[in-house]
């Protein structure tokens, strides 16, 4: 699946205007992020700046399948949290 689209809103963006940022990954992913980019002729940056602007703050994040198949199988009374806790407190002990 290919999430690269140029976004041509900061092609005028000059050097200055932008800052650095480091991030550590995993080495696979580096790897992969860089043959991804050459691959696309864009840098590994234009590529992690691609992701951010994907990025949609006032989206809810879309649930896996199985995750939305169990939504609402709880009833809504239940406190989940209390029954947790019970469980650890049955399986571990106080």
């Amino acid at each position: 699946m290919c999430y690269y689209v140029r976004h041509e809103v900061f092609a005028d963006m000059t050097i200055r205007e932008k800052k650095k940022l480091t991030l550590r990954l995993n080495q696979q992913l580096i790897k992969q992020a860089k043959e991804y980019a050459a691959q696309h002729n864009i840098s590994v940056s234009e590529l992690v700046e691609t992701f951010f602007l994907h990025l949609d703050p006032g989206k809810e994040p879309t649930h896996t399948p199985l995750v939305q198949r169990l939504t609402g199988i709880l009833p809504a009374d239940i406190d989940v949290e209390q029954e947790y806790e019970e469980y650890l407190i049955e399986k571990y002990g106080r």
